[in-house]
C-alpha cells in the first residue's frame, strides 16, 4: 500500500469485498448512482480506493488500449471526509496508472453545476474540450468534457 503524507490513509486497489463501503460512498455522494453491477467489470481496470481505518473514497477509471485513451468515470469521497485532498490523492494516482498503461490522453465528465469540481479537474491539468447540453430545459443535464493529455 502506498503511504500519502499528510492525511493518515493510503491508496490500494479495490477488492470486491470492499464493495458495501463503496457502495454507501455512492449512496451519499450521488444523486444518480450506479448499480452493484456496474462496479464488477472495473475491478479488472483502473479502481482504487483510499483508506484510512475504512474506505473513504474511490476511483474508477477505464482503458481503451487500441485507441490509447483512459476515462475517468467515477470518482467519490465521504462527505465527512471531503476537503482533505483525498481526491486529487485517488486521481494523481490513477492517472499514474493509466500513463503506465501508455494512454495518450485521459477524459472525463463534469456536470455544468459541479463548478468546485471542474476548478479541481482544471488545477490537476484538464482542459475542457466540450459543453453538451443533453437536454436545454434542464440545466442538471449539461456537463463539460474535459481532457488532459500526457506528452
Amino acid at each position: 500500500m502506498d503511504n500519502q503524507a499528510g492525511i493518515g490513509g493510503s491508496i490500494r486497489p479495490a477488492l470486491p469485498e470492499d464493495l458495501p463501503q463503496i457502495l454507501e460512498i455512492e449512496r451519499l455522494c450521488f444523486e444518480k448512482q450506479w448499480r452493484e453491477g456496474y462496479f464488477c467489470p472495473a475491478f479488472q481496470d483502473t479502481f482504487f480506493v483510499y483508506v484510512d481505518e475504512k474506505i473513504l473514497g474511490f476511483i474508477i477509471a477505464c482503458t481503451c488500449e487500441n485507441a490509447q485513451k483512459g476515462t475517468i468515470m467515477r470518482v467519490a469521497v465521504h462527505p465527512q471526509a471531503q476537503g482533505r485532498g483525498i481526491a486529487s490523492q485517488l486521481i494523481a494516482r490513477a492517472l499514474a496508472t493509466l500513463r503506465e498503461k501508455h494512454v495518450i490522453s485521459v477524459e472525463l465528465d463534469v456536470e455544468t453545476s459541479k463548478s468546485d469540481v471542474k476548478r479541481l479537474y482544471e488545477k490537476l491539468g484538464f482542459n475542457t474540450i466540450k459543453l453538451v447540453n443533453v437536454d436545454c430545459d434542464y440545466e442538471d443535464e449539461a456537463f463539460y468534457i474535459m481532457e488532459m493529455r500526457f506528452s
